[in-house]
């Protein structure tokens, strides 16, 4: 009764301007019983978006999973992954899980290790001897799962683990680390590592702040961007990013300079979305005594990143989630100082429009960290993009809840374009190419090019791409330099505008 109350509450709304159209939120059933913490939501390559929440009974903690189903709109039956009185139940180190293709998806959870004093560290208070990440992995859609498995088995101290599948299917975990915690030495460290495989874990990052969230993203390419809360020898507690790139980790960067100093741990870690090549970037700074919630973006898979933009109005907690749509506009949600939720829209044109709030504290303050979902991107025309969001309200007993979002981006596009202050639509869409032509080959609608690199996407080098019927391919092409547009066509690429320059002198 309490769930259907707080559910009457939150009805839908229509959230928008006098003449903006209209982001709609409407709250959907969620599967959970009471007693709910940690919710978290993901979306697999065939679009089919996963919940994850632990739950409470007794003495017993489960990590509960289900799937949302297209045809009624509405979550499946929950399902469990893992059970037991060790769980460990925390509103910030929650548990993960990343999608794979044809039902494959891998879960990581917290397991509360026994205290034992001959390791007990003063650096993980409350947590005693610390906690350890066991992992389980779905072939069949979660209807079967492997029995939980530790993440690494070199350290006993692991803590707010992330997780992405790579191009190439395998699953990567990157995670803070206490193994060289010590008295003089509390900061953690970061590891990375692939579950399933054999081999040592790799040392990232020798230094990083304890207790905020690590998020990781994937790309096309097969490599993947990693973004946490490094910490330096003088307490600054910036952003940092690195890139997994043929088979190793580059040396990490400050995401931009924020310059937060200070000697306690914020909990509140980056999250990060990638479309293709591009990587948006949500992270919450109080440096200079100012609370922000930032956000940037990047086109070269998060080689370097725009000046950020600041999307809090008033008094923030942070706590963001974000999401990045296929024309460029990137969206980020983020909990105000009363326990509100807010969604802020940033156009492709990198210019914020009116924050959004999607929640109301008088039905339960929001407690943890909402989480966010792509269920259905802009591909241009009139439909909607859609976003899943989970979060858990602060009541007694705690309840899990979802929202659907959905976001008029066409209609949006269009408006802006009515204020000339936007590019075309059709030059949102995909991704920009230019290089050379070095063959034509009409019958099959193919062109081998020689493109400049795609960061995120593919290398430089020679290739072939499809080309779309409505393009005509002229042996007169060959040899000369083009530019254009690509987007994902089933394993390959494809070129869906092409402007063929005339030959450099």
């Amino acid at each position: 009764m309490r769930a259907l109350a707080l559910l009457a509450l939150f009805a839908t709304v229509a959230l928008h301007g006098a003449e903006t159209p209209a982001i709609k939120a409407t709250p959907i059933p969620a599967p959970a019983h009471t007693n709910a913490l940690g919710a978290s939501v993901t979306v697999s390559p065939e679009g089919v978006v996963w919940l994850t929440w632990l739950e409470r009974t007794g003495a017993t903690t489960a990590l509960r999973f289900a799937t949302f189903e297209a045809t009624t709109n509405a979550w499946s039956a929950a399902g469990t992954i893992a059970s037991g009185s060790d769980l460990f139940l925390n509103a910030a180190d929650f548990p993960a899980l990343t999608a794979g293709p044809n039902g494959r998806a891998t879960a990581v959870w917290s397991v509360r290790l026994p205290h034992d004093p001959a390791t007990a560290s003063p650096a993980h208070g409350e947590h005693g001897a610390g906690y350890q990440a066991f992992t389980a992995q779905t072939t069949d859609g979660g209807k079967t799962w492997s029995a939980g498995a530790p993440l690494t088995r070199e350290s006993n101290r692991v803590e707010f683990a992330s997780v992405t599948t790579l191009a190439d299917g395998r699953v990567l975990a990157a995670w803070l680390d206490g193994r060289e915690t010590r008295p003089g030495r509390k900061q953690p460290q970061l590891f990375a590592r692939f579950i399933g495989v054999s081999g040592p874990d790799t040392l990232v990052d020798p230094s990083v702040c304890d207790c905020c969230q690590t998020s990781l993203a994937a790309f096309p390419d097969g490599s993947a961007l990693l973004v946490y809360r490094g910490r330096t020898d003088d307490e600054v507690r910036d952003i940092r990013a690195t890139r997994f790139a043929a088979g190793r980790w580059t040396e990490s960067y400050p995401i931009f300079h924020d310059g937060w100093k200070t000697t306690a741990c914020p909990v509140n870690g980056p999250q990060i979305a990638a479309d293709g090549g591009r990587v948006a970037a949500a992270w919450f700074t109080a440096a200079n005594g100012r609370l922000r919630v930032q956000a940037s973006l990047s086109p070269d898979a998060g080689a370097r990143f725009l000046s950020p933009l600041q999307l809090n109005d008033g008094k923030t907690a942070g706590r963001v989630a974000t999401a990045l749509l296929h024309d460029g506009a990137l969206l980020v949600t983020s909990v105000d100082a009363d326990g509100a939720l807010w969604l802020r829209r940033v156009t492709p044109d990198f210019v914020p429009t009116a924050a959004l709030r999607l929640t109301s504290p008088e039905a339960g303050r929001i407690k943890g960290f909402p989480r966010m979902a792509l269920r259905r991107d802009f591909r241009g025309g009139t439909a909607p993009a859609e976003l899943i969001i989970a979060l858990v309200r602060d009541a007694e007993p705690t309840v899990l809840q979802t929202l659907r979002v959905t976001i008029p981006e066409g209609e949006l596009l269009a408006e802006e374009r009515n204020c000339d202050c936007s590019t075309a639509e059709d030059e949102l869409l995909g991704f920009s190419i230019r290089g050379v032509i070095l063959a034509a080959h009409p019958s099959a609608r193919i062109l081998r090019v020689n493109p400049v690199a795609l960061p995120g996407i593919f290398p430089a080098g020679e290739r072939e791409l499809a080309v779309d019927p409505r393009i005509p391919i002229g042996a007169d092409a060959v040899g000369r330099p083009f530019v254009g547009r690509i987007r994902r066509q089933d394993d390959g690429w494809q070129i869906f505008s092409l402007r063929v320059l005339p030959k450099r002198l």
